[in-house]
């Protein structure tokens, strides 16, 4: 399979993990999210039982492109909204501790997959169910734990004792075209068109260096854990000094150094690009989220975050397979400036939110 083909599999989850919390996000706002975050849970360990037995192309993109999509999105946008929520003056930093755990994972899973795969009495299937059952107690414990704030609650009950239905919101068109969030969510579309780049093809671009193959496979793993740094640090920042303010400038940092990408001919090279991009474009998730709620009010926060992200869904559906595309018939330059350009005009778009 040609990168472009293999960039379509993580393309349509990236674009459904999107696209459906504008779904997931209006269903947040009506009925809560614990049973979300259940049925998220359970879609998830199924698509990974699911993937373990892929054999053809189009089982992957079924399994992992569609099914852990659908997973995801039922997972994010409630855990998001709860945190969203529950803080209201720290609410940056909140969201990127928060956040900080996908990078965790993506620190450890590499290495943990890598190794597993490795094992000839283990194998790419049991590979994967090993971590299916890695996930089962950890999301069971999210589950458990995951409560929206007392006074939601309480607000609840008040209305059930005093025998009304808690009302739903309805749709607030007056927020969704509001100038402030159109723009926030046409600055993160460009974002998310380059964003993701280095994530996926960093590895790539170390072999066809010629660096080792650990190396290469382990760039994936240092980019993750310096942007579990990047989510956590600059949120102490943006609750001081302004969410949008901190987004914008780790943005344009973040494109300038993509467009260094190719300049890296050296091992250190390749970790300082990896660490200095993982860093700066760590940001760009939590920031999404914290500009996004910082805009809605407590009755739309679902919704709003919902529709921000849905924003990103075409941009990371088209992302991968250009990225792909672009290798294959132009080289890595052409990658490298395409991401850096995405980032830029992004951040610039956001100037006007």
């Amino acid at each position: 399979m040609s990168n472009s083909d293999i960039g379509w599999i993580g393309a349509i989850n990236n674009f459904l993990l999107f696209a459906g919390s504008l779904v997931t996000g209006r269903i947040l706002d009506m009925f809560g999210a614990v049973v979300m975050l259940w049925l998220g849970s359970t879609t998830t360990v199924f698509s990974i039982m699911m993937i373990s037995i892929c054999k053809e192309y189009w089982q992957f993109i079924l399994a992992q492109g569609v099914l852990l999509g659908i997973g995801n999105t039922l997972l994010v946008c409630p855990a998001i909204a709860l945190v969203g929520q529950s803080f209201k003056t720290k609410l940056a930093l909140a969201l990127g501790v928060t956040i900080a755990g996908s990078s965790l994972g993506g620190v450890i899973w590499p290495v943990v997959v890598h190794a597993l795969i490795q094992e000839p009495n283990i194998g790419f299937g049991w590979t994967l169910r090993i971590a299916g059952f890695i996930m089962i107690p950890i999301l069971v414990f999210s589950c458990i734990f995951a409560r929206p704030p007392l006074k939601s609650k309480k607000n609840m009950q008040d209305s059930t004792d005093n025998g009304t239905k808690p009302s739903r919101p309805a749709w607030d068109w007056s927020m969704v075209t509001r100038k402030q969030t159109l723009f926030t969510a046409c600055g993160f579309f460009f974002i998310y068109f380059g964003m993701f780049m280095p994530f996926f093809y960093t590895t790539e671009y170390a072999l066809a260096q010629g660096f080792s193959s650990n190396l290469s496979f382990y760039t994936v793993s240092i980019i993750n854990g310096a942007s579990l740094f990047g989510r956590i640090i600059p949120g102490m920042v943006a609750d001081k000094y302004g969410r949008f303010n901190l987004c914008i400038a780790m943005t344009t940092f973040s494109g300038i150094i993509a467009l260094c990408w190719t300049t890296v001919t050296s091992v250190a090279g390749i970790v300082m690009f990896s660490l200095a991009y993982g860093f700066t474009s760590g940001v760009s998730i939590p920031s999404e989220m914290a500009c996004a709620a910082q805009i809605a009010s407590p009755t739309t926060i679902g919704t709003i975050v919902g529709f921000v992200m849905a924003s990103t869904s075409f941009s990371a559906l088209a992302s991968t397979p250009i990225g792909g595309a672009l290798i294959e018939k132009y080289g890595y330059l052409s990658l490298s400036i395409y991401t850096g350009v995405s980032l830029l005009l992004g951040g610039a778009v956001l100037l006007n939110s």
